[in-house]
């Protein structure tokens, strides 16, 4: 809905500071303009903003006099005049480099192998996968239309798998509110543009048959895996090579290892970060955990706070190394040798010490309750 007429806008923003949209009124209506370009958390915020405005006017507050209420609180601007509502709408459509920097951190950049399976997919796409055949789009004998649908070649369903795999199919990005990035004259798109793109044509193609096959025949998925490619190639941390801080091998992923020691009085704290390869990476992961299962427990606190903790944060970073492949040459000395699995470590058994214990208790409490 437009007015003709000025107007008066807030600008409203969602908790942790993105702008969300903004609220307008005239002198009989209480509207509501999104950002498209925004977060889908920033959406549903400013949903609510629109549902309390609509709530107020409902209720018989003039429309002016919601805008100078809600303006009162937290998130939301003072009062400015607008031409109209299209000017509204124009200030709506501007993409900040916060939106395409949201994008990008959703991009996996430290798996490899994610990104060495979009480039060989994307290599390995022929002529015979880029002509798309169509089935269905007959008329059967009692008139029924089949509709016509593509078929796809598994090449070609396997740089789409690839694409979701480095993270470019982003649920950050509300395709459905926007229009369709198109390449400059020369065929590049940004990367933010590129995972705009790739999103809407892979969600697209759910609800609308053949928006990969645009996609092929116009270009656009040359754009987006040639936008993605050269984004990931400048990227320090792996595509340069980041070395790993103990033998100089590469590549490498910055992560936190920790280990912690518990005791009746006193408590301990270790941790190492950088960057770390494959198999120094391993060795200290395994090395810091046994020693938090064999030694971290012997505190009320160790016990049910920072030795779980520990172990928690430990596991959620071996996981990004263990993505890394085998390290080339090593630079700055000898590599750290990972040994036997922790499973495989004596030591970490000990950890079964407590967690009896307080198996123990709470059967023993279990059953005097009972």
């Amino acid at each position: 809905m437009s007015s003709p007429s000025p107007v008066h806008y807030v600008p409203v923003t969602a908790p942790n500071g993105e702008p969300a949209g903004y609220l307008w009124a005239d002198a009989t209506t209480v509207g509501w303009v999104h950002r498209p370009a925004g977060s889908s958390s920033a959406y549903n915020a400013g949903a609510q903003w629109r549902d309390r405005a609509r709530e107020l006017h409902g209720r018989g507050l003039a429309p002016r006099g919601v805008l100078s209420l809600l303006g009162r609180e937290v998130g939301v601007g003072p009062v400015t005049d607008a031409p109209d509502v299209a000017a509204i709408e124009e200030m709506a459509r501007v993409v900040t480099p916060d939106d395409d920097r949201r994008l990008l951190d959703g991009l996996d950049r430290d798996n490899a192998d994610a990104w060495r399976e979009l480039d060989a997919a994307f290599d390995a796409l022929t002529d015979e996968d880029r002509d798309i055949e169509w089935g269905g789009g007959r008329k059967r004998a009692d008139g029924v239309q089949h509709v016509a649908y593509p078929l796809y070649s598994e090449g070609l369903r396997r740089v789409v798998s690839a694409l979701g795999g480095v993270g470019a199919v982003s649920d950050e990005y509300r395709w459905m509110g926007n229009p369709m990035p198109k390449p400059s004259p020369d065929g590049r798109l940004s990367p933010a543009d590129a995972i705009r793109a790739a999103t809407a044509t892979v969600r697209g193609e759910r609800v609308c048959d053949g928006m990969i096959a645009d996609a092929v025949k116009d270009g656009l998925l040359d754009a987006v895996v040639a936008s993605l490619r050269a984004w990931y190639a400048e990227q320090p941390s792996l595509a340069a090579g980041n070395m790993c801080r103990f033998c100089g091998g590469s590549p490498a992923a910055d992560v936190t290892f920790r280990a912690h020691r518990g005791l009746v009085v006193l408590m301990g704290f270790k941790k190492t970060d950088g960057p770390m390869c494959l198999t120094c990476g391993l060795a200290v992961y395994r090395a810091y955990t046994t020693h938090t299962l064999c030694q971290g427990w012997w505190s009320p606190l160790s016990l049910f706070l920072f030795a779980p903790l520990t172990l928690v944060r430990n596991v959620l970073a071996v996981r990004r190394v263990k993505r890394l492949p085998a390290p080339g040459p090593g630079t700055l000395g000898p590599r750290y040798d990972p040994g036997v699995p922790v499973h495989r470590r004596p030591r970490a058994y000990v950890a079964l010490v407590p967690a009896l214990w307080v198996l123990f208790m709470i059967v023993t409490g279990l059953s005097g309750g009972a």
